[in-house]
This record gives structure tokens, sequence and C-alpha cells, in this order.
């Protein structure tokens, strides 16, 4: 998998994004954007808000593991993460970042990410297209 495309900026989280890491719309929060893939494109959109607390700048090299970086860089590490899975159809910007038609399936992944202390990290939202993502779960029953 590869580092396709990035870009990260401050702004002021909606309030979605405020709410989930207990801050007020007016502070802002570094967010991140990056699109991931193999030689024959890419396959997935993400976005990510952090919490201000963790010190991020969005000048770090984010081509490897952001939860390494997090960890050996931050002192911040994830221990619980929430997530959310659903289908949507491809708007122009997904379409787009994708390179697919719009109105085409995509799979929406919502995490929310925390520490050992249960103080939130990261609201994180990915884009996965339809054909190329296969989501397994395994449960187990106690016996």
């Amino acid at each position: 998998m590869y580092l396709l495309g990035f870009f990260a900026n401050w702004v002021y989280p909606d309030r979605e994004v405020a709410q989930f890491l207990e801050i007020s719309q007016d502070t802002r929060v570094l967010k991140m954007e990056r699109l991931r893939g193999t030689l024959k494109g890419p396959f997935v959109y993400f976005f990510s808000f952090f919490h201000p607390r963790i010190g991020l700048t969005g000048r770090e090299d984010f081509s490897g593991s952001l939860y390494d970086i997090l960890e050996n860089q931050y002192s911040t590490r994830v221990k619980v993460s929430k997530e959310q899975i659903s289908a949507c159809a491809a708007d122009s910007l997904l379409a787009e970042k994708l390179r697919m038609k719009q109105g085409q399936p995509v799979l929406k992944r919502k995490r929310l990410v925390y520490d050992p202390g249960q103080r939130p990290v990261e609201f994180n939202v990915g884009y996965y297209r339809g054909d190329s993502f296969i989501y397994t779960i395994e449960s187990e029953r106690e016996l």
C-alpha cells in the first residue's frame, strides 16, 4: 500500500468532531487527508481530525504508520477504536479522489480512537472503493 496523496491543515471542527474531541468549535484542530492505494490506483480516502493536546504539526512524515508516529514522537498510545461501517454512493469529491464514477458504491468507515485513559485522540472517516475492500468479521460464542 502506498501513500498517493497527503494534505494537512488547521481547521475549526464541525459540531460532531468537536463533541467527540471534547473541545469547543472555536478551537482549531489538525485535519489530515490521506489517499492510499497501489500502483494500480487509489482505493481509500481518509480524513482525520486530531485532538490539539497531541501536538501534531502536519509536517510529520506520514508515509508510514500513523499510530507509530503518535506513540514514538508524541507519547500518545492508542488503545480503543470504535467503528461504524456503512455503505454510500460516491459523491463528486469521492469519485474524483478514488477515480471512480459518481454514484458507485463506497464503503464508509467512521472510527473514533481513544488513548488508554479513554481520552479522544482521533476522529477518522475512511471511504473505500466498493470493488477493492472486503471486511471480514469473526465471531466466537462461549459454549
